[in-house]
C-alpha cells in the first residue's frame, strides 16, 4: 500500500514555496492590519524551553557575590545603598554619581532602581540580585518566542525557534546573567522585546491599548541602558520586512517611538549637564583612544569589530578584559583592521543589495549591525574597546543568522511543525542539540570564573596577561587576601608582597598607571615601609594631581608623623577633589579634633553622615567631641545609635 503524502498548507498570497522566502505581504491591502498568527501545534513549549534552558544554564551563579562593577554599582554605591528613599538622585544624576566623583556619561536610572529596591528588601545580599538576573533572562528567552513567532509567522517556525534556543544558550552571555550590573542589557532587551511585542499586537488587533504598551515599554528600556536608542531603526525595519503594512503605516507607528527616546534623551542630558567638567576615556579603559589619529582609530574599531565577531562565532576563550597595552592601536596595514573592514563593510553592502526583495538574511545582518553600531567604536568612541555584555542585543542577529545557515542547509519549507519539518526534525534537532550542548558546556564552566571580582581576574589573567588593568585589578585582590578587612592590618605579609609585584607589573606596563602607584603605595604603607609609601603617593598624584583617595592616604603618612597641619592641608584638598569622600572627612575631623577644634571636626562628620548614615566610628566621634566640649547632652544621641548599629 503506498503511503498517501502529507498535505502542505498553501503559501499565502506573494509566498513562494522556496525555503527562507523573500517576507510576504500578511497585511490587508485595505486596512493594513496584520493578520494573527495561527497557532503552532506545541509551540508553547519552545517559549517555556527557552526560559527553562535560560534558568538552568546560570542557576550556578545564585550563590556568587558581587563582581567587577557591581562595587561601583551597588555595593560602593551610596545613593544605591539609601534604597528607594533615593529616587530623585536616582533618576537627576549621572550613573556612577554615588561611587564616585568624576564626570560619567551614563545614564541608567531603571537598573539603579532595581538595585536600590533589592538592597532595601535585602541588605548587602548579592544572591538575591542573581536570582533576579536569571529570573529575567529566563523570561526574555519566553518573551522571544512570543514575539518572534508572530512576527515571522510566514517562515518556518524552526526558524524562530532555532533562534531563540541559540540565542538564549551562547556563552557570550555569561557576562551579561553572572555579573549583577549588567541587569541593564537585561532590561533594556526585555523592554525592546516587548514594545516590538506591543507593535505587532497593535498591527493585528488595531488596539490603543497594545500601542500604548509598546510605546511605554520602549520607554522602560531607554531608562534601563542608552544603547536601547538602537531600537529606533529596528521598529520600522522589522514593521517593514515584515507585515507588509503599507510604508506610510508604518513610518507614523514607528514615529511614536520617538516620545519615549525624546523624554529620555532630556532627562539623559539634564543629569549629565549637572556635572562639573567633562569626560576623558583614558586608554586603559579603551585603547583606541590611544590612536596616533582618525584613520589609526578607525583601523583600530574595525580590529575590534573583528574580535567581537570572532567571539561569536567561536566563544573560546572568553575574556571580560583586552585593555592596553595587550591590544594596542593598529592602522588598515594590519591585516586584523583590513579583515574586520572587510568582513563588516560586505556584510552591510550584502544586506543592502538585498534588502528591496526582503531576504531574511539581509534583515538578520542588518540587526546585528544596527544593535552593534554604538559599541563598535566606529560611529561614536565609548568608554571601552571590549566586553562581551556588548554583544547580547547584536547576538540576537547573529543567531538569527545561524539559525537561517540550518534552515537552508537542511532544506526545511514547512510552515507548520516544529518537531519534524518535512521529516527532517531528527537530523536538524540532533545537529541542533550538539551545538546547544557544546554552549551548555562552555557557558556552565566559565560561570564559575563570575564567582568575585578575584576568580575573574585569576581566570582572565591567562588569557590577557598584557593588560595593564586587569594586572592592577588582579593585585588589588591579591593584596587584600593578605589584609584583614575590617583593622587594615597585615595578615600575610608575603601575600602583600605579591600584591605589590603585581602592581610593579602594572606600572611596566604602563608607566603613568596613577592608581597602581597609589595602590601600591598603600600597600606599602600596610607593611609600615612609610618612606616606600609616600614616594609612590607623590609619584601618583604627578600623574593625577587631585586623586582624593592618594591625597588622603598621603595625609595619613602625615598625621601618624604628627605633622598635623601638612596632614589637614592635604585632607582639605581630597574633600575639595571629592566633597562625599568619607573617609577623608573622617579623618580631617579626627586632625581638628587634635587640635581642640571641635566645632570645625563635628562638621566634617557631620558631612560625612550625609552619605554614611550608620557610620558607627563617625556617630562615635561625634558624641565624644560633643563630650569633650562639654555639652555630653548634643552627643548622647550619636552615641546611642552607634551603640544600636554596633551590637547588630
Amino acid at each position: 500500500m503506498s503511503k498517501r503524502k502529507q498535505a502542505k498548507p498553501e503559501p499565502r498570497p506573494g509566498q513562494k514555496r522556496v525555503t527562507i522566502p523573500a517576507a510576504p505581504p500578511t497585511a490587508s491591502r485595505n486596512t493594513g492590519t496584520v493578520h494573527a498568527v495561527s497557532a503552532i501545534p506545541g509551540g508553547w513549549w519552545i517559549g517555556l524551553l527557552a526560559a527553562v534552558l535560560g534558568f538552568a544554564l546560570y542557576h550556578n551563579t545564585i550563590g556568587h557575590e558581587y563582581c567587577l562593577d557591581d562595587f561601583s554599582s551597588i555595593k560602593e554605591n551610596w545613593v544605591v545603598k539609601g534604597g528607594l528613599k533615593n529616587l530623585n538622585l536616582i533618576f537627576s544624576k549621572e550613573y556612577r554619581y554615588g561611587s564616585w566623583n568624576s564626570p560619567g556619561s551614563l545614564y541608567r536610572p531603571l537598573a539603579l532602581t532595581v538595585f536600590a529596591l533589592e538592597w532595601q528588601l535585602s541588605p548587602d545580599n548579592p544572591h538575591l540580585a542573581h536570582i533576579v538576573n536569571i529570573l529575567l533572562y529566563a523570561l526574555t528567552g519566553a518573551l522571544l518566542w512570543i514575539t518572534w513567532r508572530r512576527i515571522l509567522a510566514a517562515y518556518p517556525p524552526m526558524l524562530t525557534a532555532l533562534a531563540v534556543l541559540i540565542f538564549m544558550a551562547h556563552p557570550v552571555h555569561t557576562e551579561v546573567v553572572a555579573n549583577i550590573k549588567s541587569l541593564d542589557e537585561i532590561l533594556a532587551m526585555l523592554f525592546c522585546t516587548l514594545s516590538l511585542y506591543g507593535l505587532w499586537r497593535y498591527l493585528e488587533r488595531n488596539s490603543g491599548a497594545w500601542l500604548v504598551l509598546s510605546v511605554v515599554s520602549y520607554g522602560l528600556a531607554l531608562f534601563s541602558k542608552e544603547s536601547a536608542i538602537t531600537f529606533l531603526a529596528i521598529f520600522p525595519l522589522t514593521l517593514w520586512f515584515f507585515s507588509g503594512a503599507p510604508a506610510g503605516r508604518t513610518i507614523r507607528i514607528s514615529a511614536l517611538m520617538l516620545i519615549p527616546a525624546a523624554v529620555f534623551l532630556l532627562a539623559r542630558q539634564s543629569a549629565i549637564s549637572s556635572q562639573q567638567g567633562k569626560e576623558v576615556f583614558s586608554i586603559l579603559d579603551n585603547f583606541i583612544v590611544g590612536g596616533a589619529g582618525p584613520a589609526e582609530r578607525l583601523a583600530s574599531a574595525f580590529m575590534m569589530c573583528g574580535y567581537y565577531l570572532k567571539t561569536l562565532v567561536l566563544p573560546h576563550p572568553l575574556v571580560h578584559d583586552m585593555g592596553y597595552p595587550q591590544m594596542k592601536a593598529v592602522t588598515f596595514a594590519d591585516w586584523r583592521a583590513l579583515l574586520g573592514f572587510l568582513i563588516y563593510a560586505g556584510a552591510f553592502v550584502l544586506a543592502l543589495i538585498n534588502l528591496k526583495k526582503k531576504r531574511f538574511l539581509s534583515f538578520a545582518i542588518l540587526f546585528y549591525l544596527i544593535t552593534f553600531s554604538l559599541f563598535s567604536n566606529v560611529i561614536i568612541t565609548i568608554g571601552t574597546s571590549y566586553g562581551e555584555r556588548l554583544l547580547y542585543a547584536p547576538s540576537l542577529g547573529f543567531a538569527f543568522i545561524l539559525a537561517y545557515s540550518i534552515i537552508k542547509l537542511f532544506k526545511i519549507n514547512n510552515l507548520r511543525d516544529i518537531w519534524n519539518p518535512d521529516n527532517k526534525g531528527g537530523l536538524v534537532w540532533g545537529t541542533v542539540a550538539v551545538l546547544l550542548g557544546v554552549y551548555a558546556f562552555a557557558t556552565t564552566t566559565r560561570n564559575p570564573a563570575w564567582y568575585d571580582s578575584g576568580a575573574l581576574y585569576r581566570a582572565d589573567i591567562g588569557t590577557s596577561p598584557n593588560c595593564a588593568k586587569l594586572n592592577y585589578h588582579l593585585a588589588l585582590e591579591e593584596t587584600k587576601q593578605g589584609v584583614d578587612e575590617k583593622s587594615g592590618n597585615v595578615t600575610d605579609p608575603a601575600q602583600v608582597l605579591k600584591g605589590i609585584e603585581r602592581y610593579s607589573n602594572a606600572i611596566k606596563l604602563y608607566p603613568q598607571y596613577h592608581d597602581a602607584f597609589g595602590s601600591r603605595g598603600l600597600a606599602y604603607f600596610r607593611l609600615k615601609k612609610y618612606d616606600e609609601a609616600f614616594e609612590d603617593y607623590q609619584k601618583s598624584l604627578e600623574y593625577r594631581p587631585g586623586d582624593a583617595k592618594v591625597l588622603s592616604n598621603m595625609g595619613y603618612i602625615y598625621f601618624i608623623r604628627n605633622q598635623l597641619d601638612k596632614a589637614e592641608e592635604v585632607y582639605k584638598k581630597s574633600i575639595q577633589s571629592d566633597p562625599r569622600f568619607v573617609d577623608a572627612r573622617r579623618n580631617l575631623g579626627a586632625v581638628m579634633a587634635m587640635k581642640r577644634n571641635f566645632p570645625a571636626a563635628i562638621e566634617q562628620w557631620e558631612e560625612a553622615l550625609k552619605y554614611e548614615p550608620e557610620n558607627v566610628t563617625l556617630l562615635n566621634y561625634i558624641g565624644s567631641a560633643y563630650r569633650d566640649m562639654g555639652q555630653p547632652e548634643k552627643g548622647q544621641p550619636y552615641l546611642e545609635k552607634a551603640a544600636r548599629l554596633g551590637g547588630k
